[in-house]
């Protein structure tokens, strides 16, 4: 068995969607994981999810910091020290900068700052303005950090991170003897591509190209060199 780990907007692309899901549900058929991580929260992916048909065992969510299984069962989350959860979502909500600001709480999106955070966002104007707040806020709160995806920024909790919850769920699930390869495109990916078998994509940073085993075209293409890897290896069953 081996796990593949992977972003959603890795194989989302409209002319190679369909290939890269029937990839990958090949690659569950015949006893491996799929395993999705995204800086992105459920309530997000939820209309896309809806939209296709993937074969994934869990989905690592906001960066790290919530795994669903496959039913959507949180089975790890990690949120943000209660006492920072007002003071941070008032210095985003006070910021003329930001359209609205929420807090996710893995079940909704709410403005009640008494209730668990697991992530604390906000939907900026002008990104490089954004980008300077979450300096500021991760300055001022060390035991947070935060980034900017898809036009929103998102602050959880300083330990979480994609490779962090990776971990967890190896360890929680007796999965640390199995072959782990994961893909990377940002720089949320680092410690992905890093420690585990990292491969990165044309459009994924340089820094983690630099780092990785090998850039692919698409996850069907990856995919297909995890088969012929396994095909060549008579020690190895699948």
């Amino acid at each position: 068995m081996r796990i593949l780990v992977s972003d959603l907007s890795d194989f989302l692309n409209l002319e190679t969607i369909q290939s890269n899901i029937d990839a990958i549900n090949e690659f569950v058929e015949q006893g491996n994981l799929f395993i999705l991580a995204t800086t992105k929260t459920m309530n997000y992916l939820a209309e896309e999810l809806s939209m296709i048909n993937v074969a994934c065992e869990y989905y690592i969510c906001n960066n790290g910091a919530i795994i669903f299984d496959q039913f959507f069962n949180v089975v790890y989350r990690k949120d943000v020290e209660q006492q920072l959860v007002r003071p941070i979502y008032n210095l985003l909500s006070d910021d003329d900068n930001m359209l609205e600001t929420y807090i996710d709480t893995s079940h909704g999106y709410v403005k009640d700052t008494n209730k668990c955070a697991n992530g604390i966002v906000g939907r900026p104007y002008n990104l490089n303005r954004a980008y300077v707040l979450l300096d500021q806020i991760e300055r001022k709160y060390p035991e947070v950090h935060g980034h900017i995806d898809d036009n929103y920024l998102t602050v959880t909790d300083n330990s979480v991170n994609k490779s962090s919850a990776l971990e967890y769920l190896l360890t929680a699930y007796n999965l640390n003897d199995v072959e782990v390869i994961t893909t990377g495109v940002t720089i949320e990916d680092y410690e992905l591509v890093k420690k585990y078998h990292g491969y990165t994509f044309e459009n994924s940073i340089q820094d983690l190209k630099d780092i990785s085993y090998k850039t692919v075209k698409d996850l069907k293409e990856l995919i297909d060199e995890i088969k012929v890897t396994t095909e060549n290896d008579e020690d190895y069953l699948l």
